[in-house]
């Protein structure tokens, strides 16, 4: 089985920057001395293969070159901010289906018009959606310009790493 984890977030605009942060973190704990990971550990590239089964991706927003991103992959795993109605820090996991995102009321925090549920969309028109995919958010506090994440946000990271991390094995 081939999983791909994307985390999803600009570091400089606040909380939406937890995606990339929480795959990053994650991709530390799976990482071992392979070949594969010192060529990533080099800068040379953001993605680390951990075995021939799970890849990591982090990008600044979602847009079409996802889409080449999860070709091939089994089961892909989104992690990014939303912006819902519950309290900042709280932890989503839910099972893609289409219309998912419109019936829950949850939002990416970005403002960019092409979000998660719109590339997953096109995904699947094209034939390209992998056989299940799993969206892990994190309901955020703020985007406001600036680097860091909220106090209510970074209490949450260990939860959702460890719970991603169990979600792996």
């Amino acid at each position: 089985m081939r999983i791909r984890v994307v985390g999803i977030g600009n570091a400089w605009a606040g909380d939406d920057g937890v995606g990339p942060q929480i795959v990053d973190q994650l991709r530390s704990l799976h990482v071992g001395n392979t070949p594969q990971d010192a060529w990533s550990k080099n800068g040379r590239g953001d993605e680390s293969d951990i075995a021939p089964a799970v890849t990591f991706k982090t990008m600044p927003r979602p847009d079409v070159s996802l889409l080449n991103s999860i070709g091939g992959s089994d089961v892909l795993i989104v992690v990014d901010a939303v912006v819902g109605d519950t309290p900042p820090g709280t932890i989503h996991r839910q099972i893609w289906q289409p219309g998912l995102l419109d019936s829950r009321g949850v939002e990416r925090a970005s403002s960019h018009g092409f979000g998660v549920r719109e590339v997953l969309n096109l995904a699947e028109t094209l034939g390209q959606l992998p056989a299940q995919v799993i969206l892990w958010g994190i309901e955020v506090a703020s985007t406001e310009p600036g680097q860091g994440l909220s106090p209510k946000v970074e209490a949450a990271l260990p939860s959702i790493i460890e719970q991603l991390h169990r979600e792996l094995q």
